[in-house]
């Protein structure tokens, strides 16, 4: 995993043909995808499957860019020890603020699920932005996801497995 800067974040979304919005963020709802949103589980025994879930929809890919643009929402949700002691054993010590993009090499898997997990937990917006492009989602702080994806078909096996799960619900206020 490698950090980036909001500057080397918008860079690398910009090289990928990744919109960014008056914010220089992500733009979302995702222009010309499909989109699906889902309330984020509230059982924390959901979340960690739930966060392997979220990661293994984002392929194909050779790298992803989990970009954090709101933090400080919840502040009491926010485990900051736990956050910068994780980045800090990936030898980076600056804070949030400073580089916000985190940049998974495909292997990575296991690492973006513990950096997403870390984020949902801390009530974070997030951004998951593969490096092929047919895929991305928008965690919000509000407790809901948002898939993302080019092909129609692929959204709607996402919505019948998470509406196998017993309680996962499709958020009300889709887009």
């Amino acid at each position: 995993m490698k950090t980036l800067t909001v500057a080397e974040s918008a860079q690398w979304c910009s090289t990928r043909g990744i919109e960014l919005d008056s914010r220089g963020t992500p733009r979302h709802p995702s222009k010309n995808l499909h989109c699906l949103r889902f309330e984020v589980p509230t059982s924390i025994n959901q979340l960690a499957w739930f966060c392997r879930f979220i990661e293994a929809k984002m392929y194909p890919r050779d790298h992803c860019l989990l970009w954090v643009t709101s933090w400080g929402v919840w502040e009491s949700s926010e485990n900051w020890h736990l956050y910068y002691r994780l980045r800090q054993s990936y030898g980076d010590s600056r804070l949030l603020e400073e580089a916000p993009g985190h940049l998974f090499l495909g292997y990575e898997g296991p690492d973006l699920v513990s950096y997403l997990q870390i984020a949902l937990t801390s009530g974070w917006d997030i951004h998951l932005l593969p490096s092929d492009g047919y895929s991305r989602a928008f965690v919000s702080h509000d407790g809901w996801v948002e898939f993302a994806m080019v092909d129609a078909i692929e959204l709607d096996k996402i919505k019948v497995e998470l509406e196998s799960q017993k309680t996962m619900r499709p958020n009300i206020q889709s887009p």
